[in-house]
C-alpha cells in the first residue's frame, strides 16, 4: 500500500461539563470532521449521546479529559460516563486516552497559551474556521461561556496530536 492510499486515523474527543459537553473529530492534524456542543439534560443522555457519535463516525482513538487528575474538576456521573465509554471502545477495539488540563497547558506552552481563553486564540490561529465561535475573554464574576465546551475539546485533539502524533501545525 503506498502512502497516499493510508488515511490518518479518526480522532473523537470529548470534553464534559455540567451543561453537557463538546466534542470534535479531526482525521489528521489540521483536518476537522465535525465538531459541535451537546447540551445535556440528564445525567444518563450523556453516555447516549457520544454512543450516538461513536456510532456515526467509528473513530479510531477516543480522547477525554482525565478525571483522576490532581485538580480535575468532575462529577461523579462524569467520571462514571467516561468509564462507560472506555468500556464499549474496549468491546470495538478503539483506543481511548485520557489526558488532564497539566497535560493540555504543557501542548499549548509551544503557542505561550496557558488559560483557557489563551487556548481558545491558539485553536483559532491555527484552525481559523474557528475564530468566530471564541467567546469573549470571560470575567472573574461571569460563568464560563458555553462555546467554551467545544474548545476544550479541541484543546483535547490538539493534545492528542501534540503527544501522540505531531505538532498541530
Amino acid at each position: 500500500m503506498n502512502s497516499t492510499n493510508m488515511r490518518e486515523p479518526l480522532v473523537l474527543s470529548i470534553f464534559f461539563n455540567t451543561r453537557g459537553f463538546g466534542y470534535a473529530v479531526f482525521e489528521g492534524v489540521v483536518a476537522p470532521v465535525d465538531w459541535g456542543i451537546k447540551t445535556v439534560k440528564d445525567k444518563n443522555d450523556y453516555f447516549e449521546h457520544v454512543r450516538l457519535l461513536l456510532h456515526l463516525f467509528e473513530p479510531s482513538v477516543i480522547v477525554v479529559q482525565d478525571c483522576t487528575a490532581k485538580m480535575a474538576r468532575c462529577t461523579d456521573a462524569i467520571q462514571e460516563v467516561i468509564n462507560r465509554i472506555a468500556k464499549l471502545a474496549k468491546k470495538k477495539n478503539i483506543r481511548v486516552l485520557r489526558y488532564s488540563r497539566a497535560d493540555i497547558r504543557a501542548s499549548f506552552a509551544y503557542y505561550g497559551a496557558f488559560n483557557k481563553d489563551e487556548i481558545a486564540r491558539a485553536i483559532a490561529d491555527v484552525l481559523p474556521e474557528f475564530a468566530p465561535r471564541v467567546p469573549p475573554m470571560r470575567k472573574l464574576w461571569k460563568s464560563e461561556d458555553y462555546r467554551m465546551g467545544l474548545f476544550d475539546a479541541l484543546s483535547l485533539t490538539f493534545t492528542f496530536y501534540a503527544k501522540e502524533r505531531l505538532s498541530p501545525e
